[in-house]
């Protein structure tokens, strides 16, 4: 009989002794409160700086109202596939509001982020042809090149002359090419240069799909993430995205020409073999569409503490990177020390994530931090105190 635990897992398994050993694990933390700019964890009041939750949305009373309107009606899920029985009206209006905001045709819904990434990917391309990804893209989106059986070529992240190097390797070498990127970066807070891409992509011949994930509600004018922000209607031929950081729900979609959503519909496999998503994410969402669009002060201040945080974080002397977003790192280039500092910071009332290997290389581990429209000045300046703190005590500043 063989062995269940193989001798690479024991490896892994390895670093998470080691940090309980030194009392420095702090992940899967029991949290007993909402998702809010302050949050319980451990049965203690922290500042919450590990959600993606960037508008506040998953909280808001319209939301509430909205998701416990469809649970009358719908009851909790719809007991089938969307190909099936999981396809409501609310799920329609969803598709038509998410095609609309990106200028396309149609789109389809998924369980997860992570599934409409591999999903699009995996239907779009097969053996034969090739995709070229940024190197920092999300691990989704390695995953449908390998389930899809294409090649897999990568070029530096966001170097666009090593992109342009790489399609003239590969063209007339594939059936089709698939320029993947996402639009901003979950570990680093930077924005893909989509109008060079998108002039490499139509000179090569090449396709282009971007995870918008990072991007929907925080930025461009209207908050429609990458195409908005660069003013660039037909930027992209795919469009993927999650639910989980413009509206703190769950959930994806794709949205394209309908001919290509027609063929996701009746060939994709994550979306004909999983459930449908649950009504009541659906209705929150078309809600946190209505918020995106009604109150826009929310996007202002999700930007103005970006801002701040930034500015406060690089003025005691950590490395942030490149980011620009709401998503911030503090990078300290050291597994030990960056589940100290996350210790230290947690003991003293902050909530974030510590990033390291296999994640990132060991040269890279950082702690990801997410900024919220609902964080306060006191939030911001008291985090502030605490990162000080933290990285006094460690060396790091």
């Amino acid at each position: 009989m063989g062995k269940l635990v193989s001798d690479t897992m024991k490896q892994n398994l390895a670093l998470v002794a080691f940090l309980k050993q030194h009392d420095i694990y702090t992940y899967f933390l029991p949290v007993s409160s909402a998702c809010e700019n302050r949050i319980v964890v451990k049965g203690t009041e922290r500042i919450n700086f590990i959600s993606n939750n960037y508008l506040g949305f998953s909280t808001h009373p319209k939301v509430k109202e909205a998701v416990e309107a469809a649970l009358r009606k719908y009851g909790l899920g719809i007991g089938g596939s969307p190909i099936a029985c999981g396809s409501t009206d609310l799920h329609y209006a969803l598709n038509e509001r998410i095609a609309r905001v990106y200028g396309q045709e149609d789109c389809v819904l998924y369980a997860s982020g992570y599934q409409a990434l591999l999903g699009g990917i995996q239907a779009t391309v097969r053996r034969g042809d090739v995709v070229l990804l940024d190197s920092l893209v999300h691990r989704s989106i390695v995953d449908g090149v390998t389930l899809s059986e294409a090649d897999k070529r990568m070029w530096l992240h966001n170097d666009m002359e090593d992109l342009e190097q790489l399609l003239e390797r590969v063209k007339n070498k594939y059936e089709r090419m698939l320029i993947v990127v996402d639009s901003v970066y979950s570990m680093d807070g930077d924005i893909a240069p989509l109008p060079e891409i998108r002039r490499l992509a139509g000179e090569h011949g090449a396709l282009v799909l971007v995870d918008e994930a990072h991007s929907l509600g925080v930025i461009g004018k209207r908050g429609y993430g990458i195409l908005d922000h660069f003013d660039l209607p037909g930027g992209a031929d795919v469009i993927a995205g999650t639910f989980s950081k413009f509206a703190g729900a769950v959930g994806g979609f794709v949205t394209a020409s309908r001919e290509y959503i027609t063929f996701l519909r009746h060939n994709c496999s994550p979306f004909i073999f999983s459930a449908s998503l649950s009504p009541l994410i659906v209705a929150g969402v078309l809600q946190s569409f209505d918020l995106l669009d009604e109150e826009p002060q929310w996007r202002e201040r999700l930007l103005a503490n970006s801002r701040s945080f930034i500015d406060g974080l690089k003025s005691l002397g950590f490395d942030t990177g490149t980011s620009v977003t709401a998503c911030v790192p503090i990078i300290i280039r050291d597994t030990q020390k960056t589940m100290a500092f996350n210790k230290i910071i947690l003991e003293h009332g902050v909530f974030a994530s510590p990033v390291v290997h296999p994640a990132v290389p060991h040269t890279e581990s950082r702690i990801r931090l997410g900024v919220m429209a609902t964080h306060t000045a006191e939030d911001i300046e008291r985090s502030m105190e605490i990162f000080k703190k933290a990285g006094k005590e460690l060396g790091i500043i």
